[in-house]
């Protein structure tokens, strides 16, 4: 498999039965086959975390369960790829040309940085990808 970056809304679909995709579950498929995803360094960890906590305390998972998931999400083969300074130019560049935010821009350098195509559930992430050059992930 070519490596792709999954950012935090592509993962969700592994955390949410209301969430679950086609597309997600296949890279789910391939990853228990040990294929690698990368994801960026510090942020794609911050931003799942958040997201499990959010959906503790609106009650979508107990603690337990959001513990399961975040063991599972921990455990994914994966590689930590750098992430460009948050208040650098490549990401400045991207959050004014697309509307993006940092978060998000961060996401779109690491896959513009390492030519690498972008799995995510984001749409408005997905058309700045598409604007900016980069692929989508397909499968």
């Amino acid at each position: 498999m070519r490596l792709c970056v999954v950012d935090c809304s592509f993962a969700m679909a592994w955390v949410f039965e209301d969430e679950r995709n086609p597309l997600a579950d296949a890279l789910l498929s391939r990853l228990g086959q040990r294929d690698v995803i990368a994801v960026p360094a510090v942020l794609w960890g911050l931003e799942v975390r958040n997201a499990l906590r959010s959906a503790v305390l609106r009650r979508r998972l107990t603690a337990a369960g959001a513990e399961r998931r975040r063991q599972l999400l921990l455990a994914l083969p994966k590689v930590a790829l750098s992430c460009p300074n948050g208040l650098g130019d490549p990401i400045d560049r991207l959050v004014r040309e697309h509307s993006l935010t940092s978060y998000d821009a961060a996401y779109l350098a690491v896959s513009l940085s390492f030519d690498m195509p972008l799995a995510t559930a984001d749409r408005a992430l997905a058309a700045a990808a598409k604007a900016a050059g980069v692929r989508l992930y397909a499968g």
